[in-house]
């Protein structure tokens, strides 16, 4: 059994994540200890939680200490075989977190596998639902992973209730070359506020303050739609994509009390700015990898963050694969 240290390197939660769903996918089983350690709320979350739980339902896995504020976990994976998965993970936990532990591990199933997540869609220290549909998504899809996600309602911090449905229909995957970047060929995103902030324009004016960063930058027109949308209690967030002939790199901003529509559309087109510099963005980086360790291939990040560092010593552990490192450039041997 392979042991793991949960405190490692960025020592938050994507140990669990990643060290469990690699576990499904090469059928070797783990144990993590030390889990979020160094956290203000160590061990594991009920997004953790329900996510292991899941991820056990796919794989027919026999669990040791899955349960709140847990610190040690043992997963033993059987066999991954397809099946449609219902979720609620009770609280504002992140769906696309919970999401990261299911899809590596799909790569197994030879057949489509529908999995419907409630949660929170759009909320802090996660991915927003838009960030994994718009740019995570569309990267994995050209390189032979097949899945959408759809956004059934969003879901904000804290009464959480949105709902997601993501489909997978395949995979075949073929080598990362992501390097180049290519001209741009345009920027797009969504503005989205709760009904409850129509009245305050908050999406509108997200919108108008990302798009006059975008401009100065980019000399070009950004086409960004507001959009208000049926929600448990308020919240808000921009998501932005810049298109390239061979890419998409994403930015993204969320509203919180007290924070100024215009601020939120300024760190939203920042973060886009300074994740352009790459071919994937930071975010991205970490994601793909799992995928890439069964393909292969480079990838040019905007910035190796602490969270791929630490993804690569994990994925290292439970798969025959070795990475490399050279600037903002990782390289997968297989």
């Amino acid at each position: 059994m392979l042991e793991i240290d949960g405190s490692h390197g960025e020592g938050g939660g994507q140990i669990v994540r990643t060290a469990t769903a690699l576990s499904a996918l090469t059928g070797k089983e783990v144990r993590i200890g030390n889990i979020r350690a160094n956290r203000s709320t160590p061990g594991l979350r009920p997004q953790h939680v329900k996510g292991i739980e899941a991820l056990a339902e796919l794989c027919d896995a026999d669990l040791e200490g899955v349960e709140v504020r847990s610190q040690k976990v043992t997963f033993r994976p059987g066999e991954i075989k397809p099946k449609d998965l219902k979720i609620d993970i009770g609280t504002a936990g992140s769906v696309t977190l919970l999401l990261q532990s299911l899809m590596p591990p799909l790569m197994k199933c030879d057949e489509e596998v529908v999995i419907e997540i409630k949660g929170g869609t759009d909320v802090k220290w996660s991915p927003p639902v838009d960030y994994t549909r718009s740019v995570l998504l569309p990267l994995l899809q050209n390189h032979g992973y097949d899945a959408s996600l759809e956004v059934k309602r969003r879901g904000f911090y804290p009464k959480g209730g949105g709902n997601v449905v993501f489909r997978f229909k395949g995979s075949d995957m073929k080598e990362f070359d992501l390097v180049e970047r290519g001209k741009i060929q345009g920027i797009e995103g969504v503005s989205y506020a709760s009904e409850h902030l129509r009245d305050a324009d908050v999406a509108d004016r997200q919108a108008g303050a990302a798009r006059k960063a975008l401009q100065e930058e980019f000399e070009l027109t950004p086409e960004i739609k507001a959009d208000y949308c049926d929600a448990r209690c308020p919240g808000s967030g921009l998501q932005i994509r810049l298109k390239t002939e061979n890419s998409v790199i994403g930015g993204n901003a969320l509203g919180e009390k007290g924070k100024p529509s215009e601020k939120v559309g300024k760190e939203a087109a920042e973060d886009l700015i300074r994740n352009s510099t790459g071919v994937v963005d930071r975010y991205a980086a970490d994601q793909i990898l799992p995928f890439m360790a069964v393909s292969g291939g480079m990838i040019k990040t905007s910035e190796v963050t602490e969270h791929c560092r630490t993804n690569v010593d994990i994925i290292e552990k439970l798969l025959n694969v070795s990475f490399g490192i050279d600037g903002n450039i990782l390289k997968c041997r297989i």
